[in-house]
């Protein structure tokens, strides 16, 4: 009985976590601690301390080695500090989420109408910023004298928004399964045509390549006709964008706008790297030895905008490699098989959609800096445990 209510009591952090992360990192932290604590708890009571052996706890525990042993030849003790006791933190709760998850149906399927809904508010946030040029839970202003007129609701910033977005929208795809009630795919439809439209507000070219990225895995698995209007979706949102032309032709001219600046600090921390290439500078303190490798034309205080790059000055390759690992043997392993899941139920779709905003997310990365904001690191971490949970719940279906 004691377990259940632990249960009940973790899902009601799980759902203050869903939403926290949508406000900063207060809320984040405090959630995440939380659905830890109450995992230990029940782990302890039920006697079952016995580490899993997944190939993905496998990884996780290389990783955390080589992490210790970046911590260990940091020359700043204090940044690397934070930087490694972050790791446990992820480890744990990805293991209480995927605890969590485990074979229930329910919980799953909850999770998933509980995202929709934070991100309707969310999305409903963005607008009305949009709109009123603040935010209603964090009176973020909207700077409406710059031109692009970014969007970034309760986010630090619209790059941050739209990392969120390109995360969670794919999830509301599921309004092409005919086999929900017309009112949920009314909904869902919905909740889609609203985030679309904040994902254009943010201007972040980086998010869009993301989604681009997103929709084409996704209708190349269930619906490969639905292809030919990607481009066309992607034109008509580079169209209505405020100052969308502008955002596309500022690629065409590298060396200028904020992707030269991108090239600038890509090359600087390049030169970073090559001091340090397999083991790294050390966890967490990449502004710190980046100082002597700012270039000229470059303001102070930039992070690379690139967070693989910077987790390989930070964690050397091999442990950019192994941590890329954890993400790939995900989205390998929920893809095996993924027409037969997409046929057994729909909830076949939920895992595809979830897959594909995980690639979104991890495609924005490699142009802006997710993995090293703890709000959207938290969400990567969410959605590991909740795509390995889901896949594992079809698979037993499938096999029952």
């Amino acid at each position: 009985m004691f377990i259940k209510q632990l249960n009940y009591i973790t899902e009601f952090f799980l759902w203050v976590l869903v939403f926290g992360i949508t406000l900063g990192n207060a809320p984040t932290e405090v959630a995440s601690y939380w659905i830890i604590f109450l995992f230990l708890v029940k782990k302890i009571i039920l006697k079952d301390i016995k580490f899993p052996g997944s190939l993905m706890d496998v990884l996780f525990c290389i990783f955390f080695v080589i992490v210790f042993v970046s911590f260990l030849r940091s020359n700043n003790f204090n940044d690397s500090l934070r930087g490694f006791s972050r790791v446990p933190k992820y480890l744990f709760l990805y293991l209480a989420l995927t605890d969590f998850f485990a074979g229930d149906k329910k919980r799953i399927t909850r999770f998933f109408w509980v995202i929709m809904a934070v991100s309707t508010v969310t999305f409903l946030n963005g607008i009305f910023q949009s709109i009123f040029g603040f935010d209603i839970f964090k009176h973020n202003v909207m700077n409406k004298s710059e031109h692009l007129l970014r969007i970034n609701s309760a986010f630090v910033h619209p790059n941050d928004f739209a990392a969120y977005i390109v995360t969670v929208l794919p999830l509301a795809l599921l309004f092409f399964k005919k086999e929900l009630s017309s009112k949920k795919r009314i909904i869902l439809a919905a909740i889609f045509l609203i985030g679309l439209y904040c994902l254009m507000r943010t201007s972040s070219r980086g998010a869009w390549v993301g989604f681009i990225f997103a929709m084409i895995f996704f209708f190349s698995v269930y619906r490969r006709k639905m292809l030919i209007f990607i481009p066309i979706v992607a034109i008509v949102v580079i169209l209505l964008a405020p100052s969308g032309i502008y955002r596309v032709k500022d690629l065409l001219k590298p060396s200028e706008g904020s992707a030269g600046e991108r090239m600038v600090l890509w090359q600087g921390t390049w030169t970073m790297i090559k001091s340090h290439p397999v083991l790294g500078s050390g966890i967490n303190t990449f502004m710190k030895n980046f100082e002597k490798y700012y270039p000229t034309s470059c303001q102070q205080g930039f992070y690379v905008h690139n967070s693989y790059l910077q987790m390989w000055s930070e964690i050397g390759i091999v442990g950019l490699i192994v941590f890329l690992a954890i993400p790939l043997t995900v989205i390998i392993r929920a893809f095996t098989n993924i027409k037969t899941k997409i046929r057994s139920s729909p909830e076949g779709v939920i895992l595809l959609s979830s897959i594909c905003g995980y690639i979104s997310f991890l495609v924005h990365a490699a142009v802006d800096n997710n993995l090293f904001s703890l709000v959207l690191t938290t969400l990567f971490w969410v959605f590991s445990a909740y795509i390995v949970s889901f896949n594992n719940y079809l698979k037993e279906k499938i096999n029952a």
